[in-house]
């Protein structure tokens, strides 16, 4: 019984250590979790989000009562045992149809939540090209210049640049670039987001 003691008390020293602040912080971590209730596109988009962001990504299947807005404590306590500091939340209601949320948490407590409607939506197997091969960086293009106009549009760029790219890389390789994310600010609140594969 002692030596089972010993062995839990290192492990958990072992896990606790793993999560405190590092001198070089590891890759961030992305939970795709939805809600009771979602729609076809939801679906999709969360299955998308996951294949581009597999490497670094946890996918929950299981429904959640919780909605972000209302009972953040649930979600961050889910993103805290699952050592996850970015998420994507799922749901489809009639007030807030086809409903994304996206955020981040910054040493246990919620920093920023993101919430789109979606609409127009395509899969990525419904494009003829070749898979994002895995661990892939996107290109990120940011058009409009109401992401330096308005605060709020700055954080939403600031924001997509930690979820995308989690990896901090010196130098680019031009012959390893092989897709592009252009994300376009349009009055007075519409984000389009697009992908580009890249023929070099």
């Amino acid at each position: 019984v002692r030596d089972v003691l010993c062995l839990k008390q290192w492990y958990q020293r072992r896990v606790r250590g793993a999560r405190e602040a590092q001198i070089v912080e590891n890759d961030k971590q992305t939970m795709i979790l939805k809600g009771v209730k979602t729609s076809g596109m939801v679906n999709d988009v969360l299955a998308d989000m996951f294949k581009i962001r597999r490497q670094n990504a946890v996918m929950m299947s299981k429904a959640n009562s919780f909605l972000p807005f209302e009972d953040s404590q649930s979600l961050v306590d889910l993103l805290v045992k699952k050592d996850t500091s970015l998420f994507l939340f799922g749901s489809h209601n009639k007030k807030r149809p086809h409903n994304l949320v996206f955020g981040r948490t910054f040493d246990g407590k919620i920093l920023d939540m993101l919430e789109f409607g979606m609409t127009g939506f395509k899969k990525l197997c419904q494009f003829k090209q070749p898979k994002i091969p895995l661990g892939a960086k996107p290109c990120l293009i940011f058009n409009g210049d109401m992401f330096e106009r308005y605060p709020e549009w700055g954080v939403v760029q600031n924001y997509f640049c930690d979820f995308f790219c989690t990896t901090k890389t010196s130098s680019i390789n031009l012959q390893g670039l092989e897709y592009v994310l252009s994300l376009t600010a349009v009055e007075p609140n519409i984000l389009l987001l697009r992908s580009y594969e890249v023929n070099m």
